[in-house]
């Protein structure tokens, strides 16, 4: 079967991903630095640039994507299930956690261009099939990813700001002590959402398309780690209607961005759940609104902070529903290649 090969490189309790997580990034900063910058230079800056992924790899390319597209290096992400023919004038970057996911990996392959893999394990079918590979080193990582996650979204931020800046910036390096600090002075309010969580119908989680990613991985994560109907809309299409289906057990976790407080505003009047996670200015809300500030140096941080609390959320709350984390219902679903394939 598939999946054995892919559980082979060995996984960590998600409990402990979650509670190790801020020290091992600040481990591990300086050396994806320093293998950014060499991975940018040998691969030379692109025209444009196309990336790749599936599942929670996919949510980690929407920032870079939009940071990329906003300096002059026009860049789209796709879902590597439904990706077609290349512009062999774009270069294909594809990001594969465990360099095993299947639909990634024939894309790859199946390219002609010029083709980098950011992948965690090394010696992987994706990392073959590269012209150029950006790794994390092997990082150990949940099932569930925790650091897989967050090291994928700062590897690929750092080399998308090498091509348009020439290195990273220098927050990355105080990245895991700030994520830290963030996390310990929420620890309150992220208790508080795990418990509006556990009452929940549903759960919608909305964001601005430059910061899609962060909470397209958010969804996934609930789902996977606590089994809760979750689901992640845009913030400009959330308003064309898909916000009518809101009622009393609904949870909405809304990142702000474009709409102007539209969205808080006009399900506080209702007197809706919901979770406001604030980068900019303060917004008139409902009584049952629970900010929570997010701490961020720049736009390619704000998925790395929403990952960490909503991983802290979901550890909570399958806690207190009595779910193990690590125990998939569905593995062997055939999205992993197997040695020699």
């Amino acid at each position: 079967m598939s999946v054995n090969a892919f559980l082979r490189q060995g996984f960590i309790p998600f409990e402990e991903g979650v509670l190790d997580q801020t020290g091992r990034l600040t481990e591990v900063a300086p050396v994806l630095r320093e293998r950014a910058l060499a991975t940018a230079g040998a691969a030379g800056r692109p025209a444009q640039v196309t990336f790749i992924g599936i599942g929670a790899s996919l949510a980690a390319l929407t920032a870079p994507a939009a940071h990329l597209s906003a300096r002059g290096i026009p860049s789209v992400r796709l879902n590597a299930a439904e990706a077609g023919p290349f512009d062999e004038r774009a270069t294909l970057v594809a990001l594969s956690q465990s360099g095993r996911s299947r639909e990634t990996v024939d894309v790859l392959r199946a390219a002609t261009g010029r083709k980098l893999a950011v992948v965690n394990v090394t010696d992987s079918p994706m990392a073959s099939a590269a012209d150029s590979v950006l790794t994390l080193g092997d990082l150990p990582d949940s099932l569930a990813s925790t650091i897989g996650f967050t090291a994928s979204a700062m590897a690929v931020s750092m080399l998308a700001e090498t091509w348009t800046d020439g290195e990273p910036s220098a927050s990355w390096l105080s990245l895991g002590e700030r994520l830290a600090g963030f996390l310990d002075a929420a620890s309150e309010r992220i208790e508080e959402i795990a418990d509006r969580l556990s009452v929940a119908s549903i759960i919608d989680l909305v964001a601005p398309a430059d910061q899609y990613g962060g909470i397209e991985g958010g969804a996934l994560l609930l789902r996977e780690v606590v089994r809760v109907p979750a689901a992640s809309f845009e913030t400009r299409q959330y308003l064309h209607g898909l916000m009518e289906s809101t009622n009393a057990s609904t949870l909405h976790i809304v990142l702000d961005g474009p709409d102007d407080g539209q969205i808080v505003r006009a399900l506080g009047s209702l007197g809706r759940q919901m979770v406001e996670l604030r980068t900019g200015a303060p917004v008139a809300h409902g009584e049952r609104t629970l900010v929570v500030p997010i701490e961020a140096h720049g736009p390619l941080e704000i998925p790395v902070f929403v990952a960490a609390l909503l991983q802290q959320v979901a550890l909570r709350s399958a806690r207190a529903r009595g779910i193990d984390p690590d125990e998939f219902l569905f593995l062997d679903t055939g999205t992993k290649l197997d040695d020699g394939e």
